[in-house]
């Protein structure tokens, strides 16, 4: 059938009419009571039931699919130092204690030497074995000594924000479901160019929001847990004894003797090459001042007079 430019005046009319249909089926779903059977709630200890969330629909099927909905979606974050005298042998207890969960490592780093070594790991722990896994992470002490320094454990309850991301999913599919029905009635090539816009904007409205509902779910699915593992630092007795060592004592010991023989000896040659030398030429000039200070000729003295002497005056 062909479109005439009176159904292309009334096109944004049915598209109007579309999004006013979603935005009752959207306020239909909210109000609707929540608690299908479709989702597995976790009972875990000290935990609120924690629903296991579905796959939301494709793009492009019925709108009617089921949504991810729970009943209670809690996201649990916490933080873990411990201070351990094996801290590599720690860290890799961890892992497997955390792998054998159903958990994995999503980022780690380390730093520092064996002394001061520093691991820091991210796990993403199955919520449903948070309390065990958690439990056995605080005996990871790799063969050696455990301390626990700090420990912070945080929950966030994240129902309201999917209840209203499957709200506005429910809405957005069922707008693109109205587009799709009326491309199928577009005659004409601008008709079919503007619903395309409009349906392609909404699609990827979709694709944003099921993206956002997906990490909601995986958030409260897997719970992270950060742990950092130091290495336990020395005491001062502990740092003496392990420093010392006899053999390089004895050693600096050798080498300091072997320095002074080396001392000796170059002065040894010093003495022998240059101080003989100049201590010969020296000697020879004392010898030469010595032999011109006795065979220097005198000047002859006059005879002082008996009364001028030191003998007595003439009445003497």
């Amino acid at each position: 059938m062909k479109v005439t430019n009176r159904s292309l005046a009334i096109l944004p009319l049915v598209v109007l009419v579309g999004l006013s249909f979603a935005a009752c089926s959207s306020a239909s779903s909210v109000a609707a009571p929540v608690g299908s059977n479709a989702f597995a709630p976790y009972n875990g200890p000290g935990t609120k039931d924690i629903a296991a969330a579905s796959t939301a629909a494709p793009v492009g099927t019925d709108p009617g699919a089921a949504l991810i909905t729970a009943q209670t979606l809690i996201v649990k974050t916490g933080q873990l130092d411990m201070q351990a005298s094996n801290a590599e042998g720690s860290a890799a207890q961890a892992n497997g204690i955390v792998g054998a969960a159903g958990g994995y490592v999503s980022a780690s780093a380390r730093s520092g030497d064996a002394d001061t070594l520093v691991i820091s790991v991210t796990y993403r722990i199955p919520v449903a074995k948070w309390d065990a896994t958690l439990a056995s992470i605080h005996g990871a002490t790799g063969g050696g000594t455990l301390k626990i320094l700090n420990e912070q454990i945080q929950t966030q309850d994240v129902t309201a924000s999917a209840v209203d991301l499957d709200a506005r999913l429910t809405n957005l599919r069922a707008t693109e479901q109205a587009l799709l029905a009326i491309m199928t009635k577009a005659g004409t090539i601008a008709d079919t160019l503007a619903v395309q816009t409009q349906l392609t904007t909404v699609q990827g409205q979709i694709e944003e929001l099921q993206a956002q509902r997906n990490q909601l779910g995986d958030q409260a699915a897997f719970s992270t847990l950060a742990v950092q593992f130091e290495a336990t630092p020395k005491t001062e007795t502990t740092s003496a004894t392990s420093d010392w060592n006899i053999n390089g004592t004895i050693d600096d010991a050798t080498a300091a003797l072997v320095k002074i023989g080396q001392a000796l000896a170059s002065l040894g040659v010093w003495l022998v090459i240059v101080g003989l030398p100049v201590g010969a030429g020296l000697f020879v000039l004392f010898l030469a001042y010595r032999l011109f200070r006795r065979f220097r000729p005198r000047p002859a003295q006059t005879p002082t007079p008996s009364w001028q002497g030191g003998g007595g005056g003439p009445n003497s």
